[in-house]
């Protein structure tokens, strides 16, 4: 297990990480953009959340992409304390870019496998996704949850 988690990151991460790199991206702007990607609109807080991150390192990461022009941020229509934050189509165009140069690198280290080993091995990157989305749907965050119970009142009201 230990050789193919090596043989894993050198062939396989390393080139999905040279590919971030080539949009000089650090790991967590691309992070939060495939976050807010696969989210959608969230606060800065709920971003914080979802990458692990303190609140004030995500509020500097943000400013860094909206600067770029990869994210937009607004006041909440409910708090005007709390900001929301999105993709902007500048943002939704790199990640397209940065997935393609992604399934590139996957591609040139499959072109080392059979048809068959190709095939195997598709299928067990089908079992994981399908594994991380159940588990993305049994992880809900202290404020996903929050939000989730004030929806529930909001529409029992």
């Amino acid at each position: 297990m230990r050789t193919l988690r090596r043989a894993i990151f050198q062939d396989f991460i390393v080139g999905m990480l040279r590919a971030d790199q080539a949009f000089d991206l650090s790991f967590a702007q691309v992070a939060t953009l495939i976050t807010l990607e696969t989210k959608g609109e969230l606060s800065i807080k709920q971003i914080a959340e979802q990458l692990g991150r303190s609140l004030s390192a995500t509020s500097r990461l943000i400013d860094q992409l909206v600067v770029q022009g990869l994210l937009s941020r607004r006041e909440d229509k409910r708090d005007r304390r709390t900001k929301q934050v999105a993709l902007t189509e500048h943002g939704r165009a790199l990640i397209a870019q940065v997935e393609q140069r992604r399934a590139d690198a996957q591609i040139a280290v499959m072109a080392y496998l059979s048809p068959e080993e190709q095939a195997q091995v598709l299928q067990a990157m089908l079992l994981l996704a399908e594994a991380g989305k159940r588990k993305g749907e049994h992880d809900v965050s202290p404020a996903t949850e929050s939000t989730i119970s004030q929806s529930s009142c909001e529409s029992k009201s």
